[in-house]
């Protein structure tokens, strides 16, 4: 296993991913591929996007950083590893490589957005997250 920033070659990849998992309840949203290269075209260009390898891209994390925040904040925008490998640890694998790097960063806060009926709920809270009660 290697997790390693993505490239522009890794966007078709990642877009299928998109589009496999966001497809799925409770999102039930269809992404076409070159809007979701336009969507990773952007998050290149505000943040960074890590993939997760074994044979081949099984995940991937997109964060972003803020400096307006005591110390500065790491967001997590998105999160997605391929449904047939899920429950494996992949997923706290990813999270685990940006917490390692906003400790070395010195950044104390990480903020994602995730809803109370998608699995990635009980993810971030079996992680250590905790639902915020500032925000609607």
């Amino acid at each position: 296993m290697k997790i390693r920033k993505a490239t522009k070659v890794d966007f078709s990849y990642i877009a299928y991913l998109m589009n496999k998992e966001y497809s799925k309840p409770p999102y039930n949203e269809k992404w076409e591929k070159k809007n979701a290269v336009k969507t990773l075209n952007y998050f290149e260009e505000i943040g960074e996007i890590f993939v997760l390898v074994e044979e081949k891209i099984i995940g991937f994390i997109v964060t972003r950083e803020e400096y307006y925040n005591k110390g500065g904040s790491t967001w997590i925008e998105e999160l997605i590893v391929d449904s047939e490998f899920q429950g494996k640890g992949y997923g706290k694998k990813l999270v685990e490589y940006v917490e390692n790097k906003c400790r070395k960063k010195k950044i104390k806060r990480i903020v994602l957005m995730t809803g109370k009926d998608a699995l990635a709920f009980h993810f971030y809270k079996k992680m250590g997250y905790t639902p915020s009660k500032k925000t609607v």
